[in-house]
């Protein structure tokens, strides 16, 4: 990666980028990822903020919990603790709690918009190569852990930041399995894939 990359990732506030790297196998990746949690997040904030008006807990708790494993995957650890305790409070019901912190959680999720607002244009960070063995590793590992919670909105994450990377034959066959059985929710199929 060059300097001018390096320097982009010291200037991002919010997050613990050495957790994000881990995550997403490298810099190109995780920088990727960033670009694709600043491009969803006005919709995803939406999502939670109308679910919870509209009196919907479950799918509340369900979009809470999708925040909590991608706060988690760029490293933004405050973020992904904060709403992992209202993904508890929507599980078991704790509507006091819910109700006063999701306003100011939401509040907490956009703020990732300034935080991430100056981030360069997707083709000033990446440039397409092979992926390392390590890196290709860390993807698997991470897929695996994600699947194993069956994390929808973390598993196509990582599959849609795989799609960077010129891959070996053989794993660019499971990718495109796996990306075809993330459409149909199979996660039996997907564990199968990744033993």
């Amino acid at each position: 990666m060059s300097e001018e990359k390096i320097f982009w990732l010291d200037k991002i506030r919010g997050v613990i980028t050495e957790d994000g790297i881990r995550y997403t196998g490298s810099e190109e990746a995780y920088l990727k990822f960033l670009r694709t949690f600043k491009r969803t997040l006005k919709d995803k904030s939406r999502e939670i903020e109308e679910s919870y008006k509209n009196g919907d807990m479950e799918l509340c708790t369900i979009k809470v919990h999708a925040l909590k494993s991608t706060a988690r995957i760029i490293g933004a650890r405050e973020l992904s603790a904060l709403a992992e305790k209202l993904e508890n409070a929507g599980r078991h019901k704790d509507m006091e709690f819910f109700a006063g912190n999701i306003e100011k959680r939401i509040e907490d999720y956009r703020s990732y918009g300034e935080y991430l607002r100056d981030l360069p244009d997707e083709d000033e960070l990446i440039d397409r190569q092979s992926i390392s063995a390590d890196s290709l590793k860390e993807a698997y590992e991470a897929l695996k852990f994600f699947v194993s919670q069956m994390d929808t909105d973390a598993v196509k994450m990582i599959l849609d930041e795989m799609s960077i990377y010129i891959l070996p034959e053989k794993d660019e066959e499971i990718f495109e399995a796996l990306n075809r059985k993330i459409l149909n929710f199979d996660w039996d199929g997907m564990e199968s894939l990744l033993q």
